[in-house]
């Protein structure tokens, strides 16, 4: 998948892609994953909620990086769980980007 410029910018060489908080993918920088690694560190792991966040989140997270023409590989599994065959949209957030199936993005916006 071809990743636009405008949003390449802000990854270095090495990044993560793993499951969105919604049916999408999220693509976040290593400063943001360890951002809610130290968050999560600073937390009570016999809160059976956290516990359950960090299987959701950090389950399947792969590191990937841009090819030379900008595109990222996106694992089987991945695709799977957002629906995503074709078509998707790319969505910046300001912390990090989602990856949406993109009928399921137009239908989230209402368009």
């Amino acid at each position: 998948m071809i990743i636009p410029s405008k949003f390449r910018d802000g990854f270095v060489e090495i990044f993560y892609l793993c499951k969105g908080f919604e049916d999408c993918l999220m693509i976040l920088s290593s400063n943001e994953v360890q951002k809610i690694e130290t968050k999560i560190k600073e937390t009570h792991l016999t809160n059976k909620d956290i516990r359950q966040f960090m299987r959701i989140f950090f389950s399947g997270m792969v590191d990937v990086s841009f090819d030379p023409q900008g595109r990222i590989l996106i694992p089987k599994s991945l695709r799977a769980f957002a629906g995503i065959d074709k078509e998707a949209a790319v969505v910046g957030t300001g912390l990090y980007l989602e990856i949406w199936q993109r009928e399921k993005w137009r239908r989230k916006i209402g368009r």
